[in-house]
């Protein structure tokens, strides 16, 4: 008698490669994340409304948190283009000050002012729908160009910044 041959299917093959393309498309994922850019944005060419102070650029309005991982990512390269020059105002979105006033110490403040908005309330007003968020705001308070999520490097915002 002889041994049945242990051979593997066609269709048994299939389950299996299905799940390593899916995992490295997953890991490639991962390892690449998309990098976020400009939008159009109903604001575009309407003036910056009200944030708690009236800001005249160029300048860029950033909506941040201490709690947000993307901040932190980005924060280094704000920290940079400010040094370059780049007038930047934060927007501490649905933060305790107490916390924010931690983080800005921590990690050093990029920062000409920061408001708080406790409540959302200014992060609806401009369609935020995640943070980081940033607006670039002409010299007369007009709204330029919106970016969702964050900066990837200091090219990214010293690019952002420039007015079209």
């Amino acid at each position: 008698m002889t041994a049945p041959k242990t051979r593997l299917s066609f269709w048994r093959i299939i389950p299996l490669a299905v799940f390593i393309v899916l995992a490295g498309m997953l890991l490639y994922r991962i390892e690449n994340p998309r990098v976020t850019g400009s939008v159009d944005s109903p604001l575009i060419g309407r003036p910056l409304p009200d944030i708690g102070m009236a800001v005249k650029g160029p300048a860029i309005v950033n909506f941040f948190a201490s709690w947000c991982a993307p901040c932190k990512v980005e924060h280094p390269y704000l920290l940079i283009a400010k040094s370059r020059g780049i007038k930047i105002v934060g927007v501490a979105y649905k933060d305790k000050q107490t916390n924010i006033a931690a983080y800005l110490q921590r990690g050093g403040n990029p920062y000409v002012n920061v408001i708080y908005d406790d409540d959302g309330k200014k992060a609806i007003d401009l369609g935020i729908t995640g943070v980081p968020e940033s607006f670039l705001v002409d010299e007369k308070g007009i709204v330029r160009r919106r970016l969702q999520g964050p900066f990837a490097s200091v090219p990214d915002i010293l690019q952002f910044a420039v007015l079209p």
